[in-house]
């Protein structure tokens, strides 16, 4: 065996092709990880929008608008719930990281999925800080928490449809029949 890393590797990954069922262990666990890290920045990223709405709730506490904290404190535990469900999504046995080869359509699906999260958290982010514009008056505040709670509950509905995708079953397809032909 030589020092050399690049050397090293292509005798592990030729030793990796002689091991029935080794690459596919690789590959999923590859798949896997790369979900986690996906998730784990998008919790990242809802988790940081909390920042300007809780800005938003220390103003309006702090000068004396008690009344109006309700629909910033919703956004907030909606954002909490949010985080939780993206970082510690539970998937159980999936087809997307089973052992089978799981062919590039599948896998672009799931990518529209995880790019249209990306751009929700995103324009959720756009929105959150808008905020705190609109909290001047009682009237914007509540219109701003409203389009943003409507949009939370979008953002909720592409995760599931993502869940679903990963899963292998979606909300238009019939139960027990796979979301993708394989």
């Amino acid at each position: 065996m030589s020092g050399n890393v690049g050397d090293q590797r292509n005798w592990l990954e030729k030793l990796g092709d002689k091991i029935p069922g080794y690459s596919g262990y690789v590959d999923r666990e590859r798949r896997r990880d790369i979900d986690k890290l996906q998730r784990d920045h998008l919790a990242d990223q809802v988790r940081a929008i909390k920042g300007p709405a809780n800005d938003v709730m220390r103003e309006l506490s702090s000068g004396g608008r008690l009344f109006e904290v309700g629909p910033v404190d919703r956004i907030l535990k909606k954002l909490d719930q949010l985080e939780n469900r993206i970082r510690f999504a539970s998937y159980g046995y999936t087809g997307f990281f089973d052992v089978v080869k799981i062919h590039a359509e599948q896998l672009d699906a799931i990518y529209r999925f995880d790019l249209a999260l990306v751009e929700q958290v995103d324009k959720l982010d756009a929105k959150v800080r808008e905020l705190k514009a609109q909290s001047a008056t009682a009237d914007g505040l509540k219109a701003s928490a409203s389009e943003i709670d409507t949009f939370l509950d979008e953002l909720e509905r592409t995760f599931d449809a993502r869940q679903g995708a990963i899963g292998q079953t979606g909300q238009d397809v019939p139960p027990g029949r796979p979301l993708f032909n394989g």
